[in-house]
């Protein structure tokens, strides 16, 4: 699937967000594709994954987060957790995938918890 074009501004009016920086989510968002970007002056600012209706914006410039509280620390436990499920090459790939995407539903979860 392509990813279109938004500004940050759309973004932020119409999204739970959750942001981290460039390449912080590697492994949790391994499986989902970027349903959106933004760009800026310097060029590629952002990606945009719409999770369960919040959005996660991760680059080099991301959104701030609104109306979670998903901090370096919880995202840095749950990129832990998805890195050694990842890296587990004596588990199916399938399971890996469920077992990630689990993680990722618990963190914005987790993060929701206002």
């Amino acid at each position: 699937m392509n990813k279109i074009k938004t500004s940050k501004s759309e973004m932020k009016d119409n999204y739970y967000i959750i942001s981290s920086g460039y390449c912080s989510m590697q492994y949790l968002l391994r499986y989902e594709s970027p349903v959106a970007y933004s760009s800026g002056v310097y060029g590629w600012s952002c990606d945009y994954y719409d999770i369960n209706g919040v959005v996660i914006s991760t680059g080099y410039s991301p959104i701030n987060s609104k109306n979670t509280n998903a901090s370096y620390e919880l995202i840095k436990k749950y990129e832990l957790k998805a890195s050694k499920i990842e890296n587990d090459y004596t588990t199916d790939y399938k399971v890996r995938q469920k077992k990630i995407k689990r993680l990722l539903l618990k963190l914005i979860q987790e993060s929701k918890e206002v």
